[in-house]
């Protein structure tokens, strides 16, 4: 692996964590996308030899232990989204950017109702995960997200 592949993990894992905990007016909290998932699927989506499941158990601890889940909790959503990423990968570059938009919308859904099934499976309180509105959020942010780091790796001759 490149040093600019390590650096850019790097970067883009703290601009993920720092934009996850953005504050945002009481108003507008429900307009909060996964950023970090979103980020974690264009490096997988460039590069899948290059960032694979090793993302998912750093990233995914310290997503825990930044959000007071359980531990593992998302570890285990990420390295199921970054496995679907990786199965699906060679029919997902064929796609047209706004089927990939729709996917990306599905693969957040999937991610909420893991989390739920996970929690709910483990303990008694039944806590509603909001579902729709991350998925819906992180489908108008994925086109913009995308075309600013697919401009920012070509730069860097990562993809």
């Amino acid at each position: 692996m490149q040093i600019r592949a390590v650096i850019l993990t790097l970067l883009l894992g703290f601009a993920g964590f720092v934009l996850e905990h953005l504050p945002m007016p009481d108003l507008l909290s429900w307009l909060q996308p996964l950023w970090l998932l979103l980020l974690i699927s264009i490096l997988v989506l460039h590069a899948p030899h290059q960032f694979g499941l090793w993302l998912a158990i750093p990233l995914g601890l310290m997503l825990d232990v930044e959000n007071h889940q359980l531990l593992g909790l998302n570890v285990l959503t990420l390295g199921v989204h970054i496995v679907l990423l990786q199965l699906l990968y060679r029919r997902l570059i064929m796609f047209h950017f706004l089927q990939l938009t729709a996917v990306m919308m599905l693969l957040v859904v999937v991610h909420q109702v893991l989390q739920f099934w996970a929690v709910a499976l483990v303990s008694e309180n039944r806590v509603p995960v909001a579902i729709w509105e991350p998925a819906l959020v992180s489908g108008l942010v994925w086109p913009w997200l995308y075309a600013l780091l697919h401009v920012g790796m070509k730069r860097l001759h990562l993809a």
